[in-house]
């Protein structure tokens, strides 16, 4: 089942007001009309009063990769000035972060604060949750305001890149250009958390790596959960966020029927795993799959320390009854380097058969199929290695 964000009834007049002021000569460092909480003296990037760039990038972002669109919008449109100072707000300024006051500054020149007390409540937590990995005074802040910064039917996605789309959202203001932009958003669970993906290589892109989006697998140690991907619609009226992630725990004995639901459909399923997950565990979820393919996901960065899924290329699927491989057979271990052996013709002949070793991670098996995947293996299998040989009794006393 899709959970869906429903946000339609914050007005968009606070910046319809600010390029207008900007436009007539509003004096620096004035609130935005509609704004609670003093002025400041702003120094920033100049507003992008007409917006004309800003909406030529965004009728093409939706023919971009989908991990690239957030960066596009986010380079194009600064309908309130630069948007760095809410990107980095979580790195110290000892280490090249911004300063409380050029955050606090990009804050009431994007009106994000609804009254007095989101205002407090943010700045009152921002000092003690920078360079803690924590999104505490974001969380507050959609708490508190809600709607006005899209954060219904909860607050886990709101970040300074999550808050820049918003507003970026309401600036282009056109339905018929916003309907066709979906941004992917990070794989973060209800409670806030996120999981720790094996990264993507930094030169990664299609063919080897593909989109994720729609049914995902979850795996921990102890269990399987079925969901939906979350990904941000763009509207006049902010983000309408879908997608029920990570879902519902789900029995592997349940998992092929599941997968053969048409709501599924036959694409590859995308599986989510922490990187420092044994990579026994993603054989376990291929062989409760019953035959429906699945893809590894991965992290890619995103701007403001997003770190969005995307799927290698490789599909994993379960070993056929008859069915010849590749006949490459390869042991996946903890080591950092992994021989790959065969041309780029046996590796697509058929699925190559990967021997997981109990030291394996799933970092390690990721590495791997980012090799594969890169020299043109499209499909893997998984085997356990053999037990240990027993030695025979020597008959003697």
């Amino acid at each position: 089942m899709t959970r869906t964000a429903v946000v339609g009834f914050a007005s968009a007049a606070w910046l319809a007001a600010l390029v207008v002021a900007a436009c007539q000569g509003r004096p620096a460092g004035s609130a935005p009309a509609g704004s609670t909480g003093s002025a400041v003296a702003r120094d920033a990037a100049p507003l992008d009063a007409n917006l004309d760039g800003c909406r030529a990038v965004a009728v093409e972002v939706a023919a971009m990769p989908p991990t690239a669109r957030a960066q596009a919008l986010l380079d194009a449109c600064q309908p309130c000035g630069d948007w760095q100072p809410l990107l980095d707000w979580s790195r110290l300024q000892a280490e090249g972060g911004p300063t409380r006051a050029a955050i606090e500054q990009a804050m009431i020149g994007c009106g994000a604060f609804c009254d007095p007390n989101a205002k407090q409540r943010f700045l009152g937590t921002l000092d003690a949750a920078r360079g803690q990995g924590t999104r505490l005074p974001w969380r507050l802040l959609g708490q508190i305001c809600k709607a006005a910064v899209s954060a219904l039917p909860d607050a886990r996605f709101v970040g300074g890149p999550y808050f820049a789309l918003d507003r970026i959202a309401r600036a282009i203001g056109d339905p018929a250009v916003l309907a066709a932009i979906a941004v992917p958003l990070p794989a973060i669970s209800i409670t806030g958390v996120g999981i720790d993906l094996p990264p993507a290589a930094s030169d990664a892109a299609p063919p080897s790596i593909v989109a994720a989006a729609g049914p995902a697998i979850t795996v921990d140690a102890a269990q399987f959960l079925l969901g939906a991907l979350p990904r941000a619609q763009l509207s006049p009226d902010g983000l309408l966020v879908t997608g029920d992630y990570p879902g519902t725990p789900i029995a592997p004995a349940a998992l092929a029927r599941a997968l053969a639901a048409p709501a599924i459909g036959g694409e590859p399923v995308a599986v989510l795993a922490p990187r420092a997950l044994p990579a026994a565990r993603i054989a376990a979820v291929v062989t409760a799959a019953g035959g429906h393919p699945l893809r590894l996901a991965v992290g890619v960065s995103g701007p403001g320390h997003w770190n969005v899924p995307a799927q290698l290329a490789v599909v994993l699927v379960a070993p056929a009854a008859g069915a010849r491989g590749s006949g490459i057979r390869i042991a996946l271990t903890a080591a950092d380097e992994i021989a790959i052996t065969g041309s780029p013709a046996e590796l697509q002949r058929g699925p190559v058969t990967v021997v997981i070793d109990d030291a394996a991670t799933v970092a390690n098996l990721a590495h791997l199929l980012a090799a594969l995947a890169a020299q043109g293996a499209t499909a893997v299998q998984f085997a356990r290695p053999p037990p240990p040989a027993t030695k025979r009794p020597s008959g003697k006393p």
